[in-house]
């Protein structure tokens, strides 16, 4: 007789008899009685998101949910395979350590633990292997960049001891992006801490303003508008904005790391030089109206 899944009732000439035929394998359902075997792999980031297969037998049963799966008693999002013999999940986070995970069967709701069940291992504490630049304004308000390793979401970011708010970078968590908060002159600490505790540090040197040499071409841009500020002999001989250009006569004399100029027609420019390369005001002329600008040399 043909086997299958459902009670096949055979006519007999002196009556009625019931036969009852399992599916393939046994009640567990049609890979077989439920068991599970391995995962893999063994182990993963505390940060979770390893993703992970756990092996075994009867993981489905026709017309119900497949098996569910616990991670050190939570549940979580499991994928049993259409053939019953695999679940895929991903780690949730979790303290560094190994944990149970345990898979309940869908039919009999029994339960059975993965063998040697599986390890979470500590995160690397944060280096910092970069930050650039290191050195800026004593008034602030420099672009930072941070490079290193073990980056990871939650740490907190503190520059000669002060508390400074951040950004990751949007491909990837070991780029870290932030202005330098004023700060008196000399070298400070640049610190990562991580929600553990651990800490990376490099240094960062803040300088008077007045000590940069701010000579040379800046350019970049205002809004999509191209700003270019010409300087020699610290005095501003040029600026220009678009189409616009402004040219300074007398040239206009650069002090502290700072100028300002205001001329007829309501055209106004402020600058601040935060460091070797970088400044920043405000313009207002031509086409650039009420504009913020920063540049690089």
């Amino acid at each position: 007789m043909r086997s299958s899944s459902f009670a096949r009732v055979v006519m007999a000439s002196l009556g009625v008899s019931v036969v009852i035929t399992l599916g393939c394998g046994s009640p567990g359902g049609p890979s077989g009685p439920f068991s599970v075997s391995s995962i893999s792999p063994t182990e993963g980031s505390s940060a979770g998101g390893t993703s992970v297969v756990i092996g075994g037998t009867g993981f489905i049963v026709r017309g119900q949910a497949g098996a569910t799966v616990t991670v050190d008693g939570g549940r979580v999002n499991a994928s049993p395979s259409s053939d019953g013999r695999t679940i895929r999940f991903v780690m949730p986070a979790h303290a560094a350590g190994k944990v149970d995970v345990t898979v309940t069967a869908p039919q009999s709701q029994a339960q059975a633990s993965v063998p040697g069940g599986y390890t979470y291992v500590p995160l690397p504490p944060p280096v910092i292997t970069e930050v650039r630049p290191n050195i800026g304004s004593t008034s602030g308000g420099i672009q930072m960049i941070i490079i290193g390793t073990g980056f990871q979401y939650g740490l907190t970011l503190s520059v000669g001891g002060i508390t400074t708010p951040f950004d990751y970078d949007d491909f990837g968590v070991d780029v870290l992006y932030l202005l330098a908060p004023a700060h008196a002159a000399g070298t400070v600490e640049v610190t990562v801490t991580d929600s553990d505790g651990r800490s990376g540090s490099a240094m960062f040197t803040y300088a008077p303003p007045g000590t940069f040499d701010f000579n040379g071409d800046w350019q970049g841009f205002s809004g999509n508008l191209a700003v270019v500020f010409t300087i020699r002999d610290n005095t501003v001989l040029s600026v220009s904005c678009g189409a616009s250009i402004l040219t300074l006569d007398p040239p206009l004399i650069v002090a502290d790391g700072e100028f300002s100029f205001a001329g007829s027609g309501g055209v106004s420019i402020t600058a601040n030089i935060l460091g070797h390369n970088w400044a920043t005001g405000t313009i207002n002329m031509g086409s650039c109206v009420g504009r913020l600008w920063f540049r690089k040399k």
